[in-house]
């Protein structure tokens, strides 16, 4: 990931492709496979930029549960 590359969001380091961009793909449909061919970026990229989606919502979830009072297990949702 590259901090910065656009307008400070997580990218894919040697393209303009965002986590953003790659969670958007999935959320209309595009599977991996999908993504990796329009995209033109590797596999493991797109793993790696949905990992870090995933972590950032982990410590979203504990930020929140810590001064709610809740714990993660209750979710948000």
């Amino acid at each position: 990931m590259v901090p910065g590359c656009r307008g400070g969001r997580p990218a894919i380091r040697g393209s303009r492709i965002t986590v953003d961009d790659i969670l958007e793909a999935l959320s209309v449909g595009w599977n991996i496979d999908e993504i990796e061919e329009n995209y033109e970026i590797p596999r493991e990229a797109i793993l790696e930029a949905i990992r870090y989606a995933l972590e950032s919502l982990r410590k979203v979830e504990t930020f929140f549960s810590y001064f709610s009072g809740k714990s993660g297990d209750e979710g948000y949702l």
